[in-house]
């Protein structure tokens, strides 16, 4: 790729990481979730602008590489603070300092670069050489262990981001009858955006110290970067967290809980009525409060009704009655699935063969020819 191609590839990902930054600050959220996402653009803007800088302020290049080294130890954290936020678990306001560390070190280490006189830094960041004295041969074993932290850090916050979604994908599957609609996997694919990233770095960086030919170049960085971004830009302002998700998930041990067995089975009873007489498992929006109004309990009650006593999620409970409905237009043949599975209470059509496959072990082409079999 030429450098005016690179360049433009460059300011078209520029240009997608300001629209999504600006759309960051003008929307109205919590304060840590903003943040956090800002800081997220920022750090891949500053990945972004590098061919800019090079080209177009190449005096500047040696006080920028180091302040890019920042950013990208400030990523993970701040990824991993805007999905707490995002999966209703709000940071506090005080940043823990697990993660500040990263990033005040390398603040650190990008004052201890600008402290440099200019020769210096051109030798050491332009020319990979490493200039005499004792503050280069220090900055420069200070920048390698923090790459290799930054890689154990990178991976110790994707674990735990990717632990934080189970258990949020987990909660809502108590609150939501709709929790397909609000699983966030869109994250997923940022992070797996983020990962490859992370790959491709790590092999071009042995690419720079055992080959001399290099089979990942920029261009592909700027690749994964735009997906990435338009990723956060298509989805990041469109779920804002539940309020109804706030405080502790109805599925945990219920240990100060005053329901009695007694007290239980009458309350599932009553659930079983309302579902069978008012069906308003038919609302695709149907929540964990809403059928608490009906019933007239609270939710906590309700929930632990279902898990305990029914022995189901909510949403699993309402997916329930929602394909028992569904059953005998799907065995007819009179309407498309779609359409079944749109009147029934789902979504999407494939939300509907998800559940309709867990609780008949069939798809619903295969039960329908069952049926006629049968017949």
């Amino acid at each position: 790729m030429t450098n005016a191609a690179l360049l433009t590839l460059a300011g078209l990902c520029l240009g997608i990481a300001l629209s999504g930054f600006l759309a960051v600050l003008l929307r109205n959220g919590r304060l840590p979730e903003r943040l956090s996402l800002g800081l997220v653009y920022v750090a891949f803007m500053g990945m972004i602008a590098l061919p800019v800088v090079r080209a177009f302020a190449e005096a500047a290049l040696t006080l920028y590489m180091p302040l890019l080294l920042v950013l990208l130890l400030a990523l993970p954290p701040a990824l991993y603070r805007f999905i707490l936020a995002r999966t209703g678990k709000a940071p506090s306001a005080r940043i823990p300092w697990r993660d500040l560390a990263l990033p005040l070190a390398g603040g650190v280490v990008c004052l201890g670069y600008w402290g440099l006189p200019s020769q210096d830094r051109d030798i050491m960041l332009i020319s990979g050489a490493l200039p005499a004295g004792f503050w280069p041969a220090a900055l420069a074993l200070s920048t390698f262990g923090l790459i290799m932290v930054w890689l154990i850090a990178s991976f110790a916050y994707l674990i735990a981001s990717l632990r934080r979604l189970t258990a949020y994908r987990a909660e809502i599957r108590q609150f939501f009858s709709d929790a397909d609609q609000r699983d966030l996997r869109w994250i997923d694919l940022v992070i797996l955006v983020l990962v490859l990233i992370w790959a491709a770095g790590a092999f071009a960086l042995a690419e720079d110290n055992l080959a001399r030919s290099r089979i990942f170049a920029e261009e592909l960085y700027l690749v994964l970067i735009a997906v990435g971004l338009l990723v956060l830009n298509i989805f990041a302002p469109t779920e804002p967290p539940d309020p109804q998700m706030e405080g502790p998930a109805p599925d945990t041990k219920y240990a100060r809980s005053a329901l009695t067995r007694d007290h239980a089975a009458k309350l599932a009873d009553r659930i079983e009525a309302v579902m069978r007489q008012d069906a308003p498992y038919l609302d695709p929006g149907l929540s964990l409060q809403d059928l608490s109004r009906r019933v007239g309990a609270l939710p906590n009650l309700v929930s632990q009704t279902l898990n305990q006593e029914i022995g189901a999620t909510f949403y699993d409970y309402v997916a329930h009655w929602r394909i028992e409905a569904a059953k005998p237009r799907i065995a007819k043949g009179e309407a498309s699935v779609l359409t079944v599975a749109l009147d029934v209470g789902f979504n999407s059509r494939s939300a509907f063969y998800k559940a309709f496959k867990r609780e008949t072990g069939m798809t619903p082409k295969d039960y329908r020819n069952a049926q006629k079999s049968a017949a």
